[in-house]
């Protein structure tokens, strides 16, 4: 089990007792009364107010499509200086944000303005509206190669989620991992298609959190 504990910033697993008694509590199986005191204590697991309440479990679509491996039917057009200076603009603010606030206050935020911008992400997107999403991340991947930071996928995609909203377009952030070795992902989602990476690449990941 990967925990991605998004207050403190951090991943983590449990140790091999911990993690068993996860899994049996799962299963509803009998655990110790010492290793759930130590779950709770490391709130692992939390008390909920009934016997009714249940942790949310997010609906995470996986990826069959990959805007950036889609043929590029406007490559001849110019890039605006005004965007690429918008680009520029919102790459940097981000990256002072990452630096100076939690990760928990960075996604509340990116969220809460996406929401505002341009509502929740509903299951499917009309032609139209998808046209204007792979438009929009087109010049947003060219106009982030005149951005002098190292490119970073928390990073570029909460960029890339910030401009789309600026433009009343709708998007998820997906955090994946692997386990052997671990490594941690994410990427900008709409609908079934991965924005801002490769079908493959997302693939390789386990989706575990949306934003």
């Amino acid at each position: 089990m990967i925990f991605l504990d998004i207050a403190q910033d951090r991943y983590f697993r449990l140790t091999s007792p911990l993690e068993e008694a996860m899994r049996r509590f799962r299963a509803h199986e009998g655990v110790a009364s010492t290793l759930l005191e130590h779950l709770a204590t490391a709130r692992i697991l939390v008390e909920a107010p009934d016997l009714e309440a249940r942790a949310a479990i997010a609906n995470i679509q996986r990826p069959i499509r990959s805007a950036i491996e889609q043929p590029t039917a406007i490559a001849g057009h110019r890039l605006s200086v005004s965007i690429v200076f918008e680009v520029m603009a919102i790459t940097w603010s981000t990256h002072r944000q990452l630096k100076t606030r939690t990760l928990k206050t960075n996604l509340d935020e990116a969220s809460a303005y996406r929401d505002k911008k341009a509502g929740a992400l509903g299951a499917t997107t009309s032609t139209a509206r998808e046209d204007d999403l792979l438009q929009a991340n087109r010049q947003f991947a060219r106009a982030r190669r005149y951005v002098p930071i190292e490119p970073i996928c928390l990073l570029d995609s909460l960029s890339l989620l910030r401009f789309l909203s600026r433009r009343g377009l709708s998007a998820n952030i997906v955090f994946g991992v692997t386990s052997e070795p671990f490594v941690a992902h994410c990427w900008v989602q709409a609908g079934d298609m991965v924005l801002n990476e490769t079908l493959s690449n997302a693939h390789a990941h386990t989706p575990i959190r949306m934003i």
